[in-house]
Parts: structure tokens; C-alpha cells; sequence
């Protein structure tokens, strides 16, 4: 529930920021758009809190930047609009570096498993090998299981993991008939 909020913020923070960042380019006002600015970094501390941590997550920080940077240089005089828009450009580019590096890996492109190769189940899927080998030294308390790129082992991949909660990392997930689970446990 709470990150349905934040979605509802993160959204009206957005609308407030694209009404005042419209009257900032009409009016070429300061004040609309040190407004739209505030609200636009308002909105992405909202959405923020609504995504999970994983690789290049970070883009929208950046873009959210670039932003901000080309409206103050809209409303600003010559001088400061000459340092603005080469640092609005910079972090243009560096959002959308990341924005593409994050979409290759959104859908499990570079995630490792964590899994048991007597039985073929999947215990976890992580972003990063790190974070496979902390939760499978830390949380797992089973046989021996391996950790693999996803991409060697697509069919073990596609299965549903055993503890898909990244936020309750204990906790055993819904899983087929075949194997047995059908609630979550803990």
C-alpha cells in the first residue's frame, strides 16, 4: 500500500513540476523554475522509494538533473545559461548511457541464480554475483547449491525461484504444484 502512495505522489509531484516547467518556458520566470525544479526533485525522491535497488537504477537521478539544469538555464541570464546548458547536455547523456545499460539488464539479462544442480529448483535470483553469494552464505541453509550467471542455465533461470522477497529474504515464495509449494511460508 505504501508504494502505491508514493506512486500517487511521485505522479501529482510530476503533473505540478510539467504545469510549472510550461509557464517557466512561456514567462521565462526564476521563480517557476526554481518551483518546477523543487517539484521535479520531489517527485523523484517519490519514485524512488517505489523501485528496487539493482544496476543502473540511478538513471532517473541523473535525467531528473539534466532537467532541472535546462529549466534554471531558461529563466537564467546569459552568463549562467552558458554554464547550465553544457551541464544540462553532460548529464543528458550520462542518464541515457545509464538508461540503456539498465534496460539490457531489466529482464534478467546479467542476473545470477542460485540453485540446487541435484534437482534443477531455483533458490534466488540477485542482480549481482555478490549479492547471490551473500544471501547464499547468510540465508540459505540447505545443501550445497550453486551460483551461476543466468544466462548458462535459461531453463533453471525460468523457473520461479523459492524465495523470490528480496525484502524478506527467509521467506519461501508461491511455487507450482509440480514442486509442491503453493503458499507463501514464515
Amino acid at each position: 500500500m505504501p508504494q502505491a502512495q508514493d506512486r500517487r505522489t511521485a505522479g501529482s509531484l510530476a503533473c505540478g513540476a510539467a504545469v510549472c516547467a510550461f509557464l517557466t518556458l512561456v514567462t521565462g520566470t526564476l521563480f517557476l523554475a526554481v518551483t518546477a525544479s523543487g517539484l521535479l526533485v520531489g517527485a523523484l525522491m517519490a519514485h524512488r522509494r517505489t523501485l528496487e535497488p539493482r544496476p543502473y537504477w540511478y538513471w532517473p537521478a541523473w535525467l531528473t538533473g539534466a532537467t532541472v539544469a535546462a529549466l534554471l538555464a531558461t529563466a537564467a541570464d546569459e552568463a549562467a545559461r552558458l554554464l547550465l546548458l553544457p551541464l544540462a547536455a553532460a548529464e543528458a547523456i550520462i542518464g541515457l548511457v545509464l538508461l540503456v545499460l539498465w534496460s539490457r539488464r531489466r529482464h534478467g539479462r546479467g542476473d545470477w541464480i542460485v540453485w540446487l544442480p541435484e534437482t534443477g529448483v531455483t533458490l534466488r535470483r540477485e542482480w549481482s554475483r555478490r549479492a547471490a553469494i551473500h544471501w547464499a552464505q547468510t540465508e540459505w541453509r540447505g545443501p550445497r547449491c550453486a551460483i551461476s550467471p543466468a544466462e548458462s542455465f535459461p531453463e533453471v533461470a525460468a523457473a520461479t525461484p523459492l524465495y523470490p522477497y528480496r525484502d524478506r529474504p527467509g521467506i519461501t515464495g508461491v511455487r507450482s504444484a509440480e514442486h509442491g509449494w503453493t503458499r507463501p511460508t514464515g
